[in-house]
């Protein structure tokens, strides 16, 4: 029973963590609103909280949104990254609504991908670390209905990059 409680504790404590940071992200974009006066008004702004059960059945919560204003207009996508062990697959979904599959930059390393978009007013931009270590040139990637999604097979975590070379 204590368990339980303290692990709801937990997940009351890290909100009201991100609650707080939050609340200050909020007035430095209201600081920023008064400097930079109306055309402040001229792009939406959207900020919200996710909150989901990671594998290890702990709670992971995730703040998504506008950017700071150092990127005027852009909006960071709601994202999520699915591993599947079995298939040896990482799968990242992104929400990209109303822009097009080729206003989609999609640029992948083995441990990032980074993903922008602009269509008119819709504006994203967003750098995601991979929860796993996969492999860049087996990426594939669709685009439907506002969702990009993208997989990649695992890298086999023995190897570690190393070649076996034959001494002659």
């Amino acid at each position: 029973m204590f368990r339980s409680r303290k692990k709801f504790h937990y997940i009351l404590d890290e909100l009201d963590r991100l609650i707080d940071n939050m609340e200050e992200d909020i007035e430095d974009i209201l600081k920023s609103f008064y400097e930079s006066g109306s055309k402040f008004l001229s792009k939406p702004r959207v900020y919200g909280l996710s909150m989901k059960i990671g594998p290890s059945g702990e709670p992971v919560l995730k703040l998504f949104g506008n950017k700071k204003l150092l990127e005027e207009g852009f909006r960071e996508p709601l994202y999520d990254q699915i591993v599947n062990e079995d298939e040896g697959e990482l799968k990242l979904l992104v929400e990209l609504p109303g822009v097009e599959k080729k206003d989609i930059e999609l640029n992948v390393l083995e441990d990032k991908a980074t993903i922008s978009a602009i269509h008119g007013d819709f504006k994203y931009k967003t750098s995601i670390r991979f929860k796993e270590s996969i492999d860049q040139t087996s990426g594939s990637a669709s685009y439907q209905n506002g969702v990009l999604e993208v997989t990649f097979k695992l890298r086999d975590k023995t190897n570690k990059r190393y070649t076996k070379i034959k001494v002659e």
